[in-house]
């Protein structure tokens, strides 16, 4: 009978997760960070990650889908949590139901908000999205009158409130930027006198952006890998911005033989075939990847044993890769990285 291979582990340091939040938090004051947990917390575990989060006194989270902001609020009721891809297939009802707040990027979207919020007889939450030059999403600016338009009566009707105005950088060019942010800011003006002067929510950065752009963090910044120690890459890792990676990836060795070092951990897993002439650390030693195959990793490692521990990336600690290091060789980012492991891959909590 075939042995089963021992699973790979990813060991998320939640210490490393709180002092990145308290780094962060500082960071952007006076503007309230919203802690984006798309994709599980970018592979982490988002039910172990909401608990430390919310310790924090993150009181804001960001999904990409409803039903992901509805699982936010189910396991914490006091939170808020705003989701943006609101495709034709979500369950609106269930989302303004539960106190979602909902993206709305066109006139289509909110008209299915609307409609949603009377057969939930209950008044939604929207953020209206203003398109100002990425056109992954967003009311284009001629159009915008309109939706804001529509909007107010709305509001006026109790079917909705307008929580927040709303935009995505592309972060092409500084210049670029700093038109983005004007216009968001205008559009934003346009919707608040219209609404009656009431100053709404106005978020623009991401991650990035919200880092480096005091002018770009508006009311709320949108902040998700870099809470984990993920950098944008690009020659800028964690450590150029003051954070620790949180997840340390680990597989044990199974075989040696001539051909190499067999890793339990492989493209099943979640691992990329590109991984093949990266490093992994083997033995106090960095050992060249030969190979990816569907169920384990080879490497070339002069001295190991089975039962040994490959650490494919961590902090560095102790020598080994770090995530940011792995993704710049292998032509990506961290994030589809983490996000790529599989259910098979242990997490394991620590801190």
């Amino acid at each position: 009978m075939t042995r089963e291979l021992p699973k790979p582990v990813a060991t998320v340091d939640l210490t490393a997760l709180r002092a990145n939040v308290r780094a962060l938090v500082d960071r952007v004051h006076p503007a309230r960070l919203m802690a984006v947990v798309k994709d599980d917390a970018y592979g982490h575990g988002v039910d172990r990650v909401l608990p430390v989060l919310v310790d924090e006194g993150v009181d804001w989270f960001g999904t990409l889908d409803p039903a992901a902001a509805v699982a936010v609020l189910t396991r914490q009721p006091r939170v808020r949590a705003f989701a943006w891809h609101l495709s034709v297939d979500s369950d609106l009802e269930a989302a303004v139901r539960a106190g979602v707040d909902l993206g709305v990027t066109d006139r289509a979207a909110l008209d299915r908000v609307i409609t949603a919020a009377g057969t939930a007889r209950h008044g939604a939450r929207v953020h209206l999205q203003v398109d100002t030059g990425l056109h992954r999403g967003g009311t284009a600016p001629a159009d915008w009158s309109a939706l804001v338009g529509r909007a107010v009566e709305a509001e006026r009707s109790g079917a909705l409130r307008v929580e927040g105005i709303f935009t995505h950088l592309a972060e092409a060019s500084d210049a670029d930027d700093s038109r983005a942010i004007a216009e968001l800011h205008g559009a934003a003006d346009e919707a608040e006198r219209a609404l009656g002067g009431e100053r709404r929510i106005r978020h623009i950065a991401a991650s990035a952006a919200a880092f480096d752009r005091e002018d770009a963090r508006g009311d709320m910044v949108r902040i998700g890998a870099f809470l984990t120690g993920i950098a944008p890459g690009s020659g800028r890792g964690p450590a150029d911005l003051g954070l620790r990676p949180v997840m340390t990836l680990t597989a044990e060795v199974v075989s040696v033989g001539e051909a190499g070092v067999r890793l339990a951990i492989g493209g099943r897993d979640g691992l990329l075939r590109r991984a093949e002439g990266t490093t992994v650390q083997l033995g106090g030693a960095r050992c060249r990847v030969l190979r990816v195959e569907p169920l384990t990793t080879v490497v070339e490692a002069p001295q190991a044993a089975v039962g040994d521990t490959a650490v494919l990336w961590g902090p560095a600690d102790a020598g080994e890769p770090t995530l940011q290091e792995l993704a710049d060789q292998m032509g990506t980012i961290g994030e589809e990285l983490v996000t790529r492991l599989t259910p098979r891959v242990t997490r394991r909590y620590v801190g």
